[in-house]
């Protein structure tokens, strides 16, 4: 009888510290997935800097969709969030649940807009944006991050997420820093306008000395040039066809001025360009 109590005990002992290494291992996937994240953004931020300059717009989309009641995942998520209960509005025939707000100073604040939408049989679909401007705290969007990751997975959500960055046109240089882009104010007392598809591929010189990109898709009209790489050392990928697209890149040659809006998305655009 003791000989079985004493079983009984060993067993009782090594579930509870099973359990209890199974939480810590569970956490620790969690700290490490959280950790992965943001060293891609910061990653993701930097490619962006080597060609956009002065950035006037900066986005990150999460998203996660399931079976559920998007109310409650909607009222959930913005406590997670510390933002206002979601307000119901009607969408495209469908009922959605949005909340917004704002972190950070006024001069370098970030806007975050949640939104879950009801589709069809049952189902959910969530959008939880992050977003700034040219003076957006890196640090507070890098906090940010690892916060909107560990509150949807914190509630059994499976989010993937994408970004896009918007702003004007970097000095291209080459290896030897000599600039490789028709100079602006020649060209434009000469009456040239310089052509998105120029403007891009100073683009893809410079990122060459940062990474290896190979082109795949590419769209061009009169004054936009898109064109989508595979770059395996990016963190966030996209099926298309057969090939998986790491980022996209578009150029903009606003008519009538010098100025060309240059975007740039993580794995593709998800904004207007």
């Amino acid at each position: 009888m003791l000989k079985r109590w004493m079983n009984t005990g060993v067993i009782a002992i090594a579930i509870i510290i099973l359990i209890g290494v199974t939480q810590v291992y569970a956490e620790n996937v969690v700290a490490d997935k959280q950790a992965s994240e943001v060293a891609g953004l910061e990653q993701l931020l930097h490619t962006a800097g080597v060609v956009i300059n002065e950035a006037d717009e900066w986005v990150i989309k999460w998203q996660a969709g399931g079976k559920g009641d998007a109310h409650a995942h909607a009222a959930k998520l913005a406590v997670e969030l510390e933002l206002a209960a979601p307000v119901k509005v009607r969408q495209t025939g469908h009922d959605v649940y949005r909340s917004e707000g704002t972190v950070g100073s006024a001069k370098k604040e970030i806007e975050v807009l949640l939104n879950v939408a009801d589709t069809d049989h049952d189902g959910y679909y969530i959008i939880v944006q992050l977003s700034g401007g040219a003076d957006m705290d890196r640090q507070s969007l890098l906090a940010w991050q690892g916060q909107v990751e560990e509150a949807m997975t914190g509630l059994g959500l499976k989010a993937s997420w994408n970004m896009s960055v918007q702003g004007k046109l970097s000095k291209m240089t080459g290896g030897n820093d000599k600039e490789i882009t028709t100079d602006s104010s020649s060209a434009a007392q000469a009456g040239v306008e310089i052509k998105a598809g120029e403007r891009l591929a100073a683009m893809e010189a410079k990122l060459s000395l940062e990474l290896d990109v190979i082109e795949v898709e590419r769209y061009e009209d009169t004054a936009t040039t898109s064109i989508s790489y595979e770059a395996s050392d990016l963190p966030l990928e996209i099926q298309s066809g057969s090939h998986l697209l790491n980022m996209q890149l578009a150029v903009h040659q606003v008519s009538g001025q010098d100025d060309a809006r240059i975007t740039v998305g993580f794995p593709i655009i998800t904004i207007e360009y």
